[in-house]
């Protein structure tokens, strides 16, 4: 197994606490404190992080990945962080918050997607 691969993995578990984290938080805490608004951004951040983080997991256990493959993980990675860390940092009041960035973090889910969609026609096969 490749360091991505091992890497990806220990990361999506730990987007997986994160989520088990993040909606207990919400719901014990955010519900009485969030707006109906803010608790759409947390809801539809943690929809995001779920769907990369399973996502990451099923590329991981992949036996080998192709360079679009790897690029399509990084992507997720970085995409995850940048997007969801900023709409939770906006509703929660988190430091280092740069609401620019979300835009960004779209972007490069959208474009792991997009490496995925085109891996089976121009990436080496595994």
């Amino acid at each position: 197994m490749h360091s991505l691969q091992k890497l990806s993995l220990s990361l999506a578990a730990a987007y997986g606490a994160a989520l088990v984290a993040l909606a207990a938080v919400t719901m014990h805490l955010g519900l009485q404190r969030l707006t109906t608004a803010e608790l759409g951004v947390v809801v539809s951040a943690l929809a995001m992080l779920a769907v990369h983080a399973l996502a990451i997991l099923v590329l991981s256990y992949r036996p080998a990945t192709s360079r679009l493959l790897a690029a399509a993980l990084l992507c997720w990675h970085l995409g995850s962080w940048l997007f969801v860390y900023t709409l939770l940092a906006g509703v929660w009041q988190l430091p280092w918050h740069f609401g620019r960035l979300a835009p960004i973090g779209g972007q490069l889910l959208i474009l792991g997607w997009l490496l995925l969609a085109i891996s089976p026609w121009f990436g080496k096969r595994a």
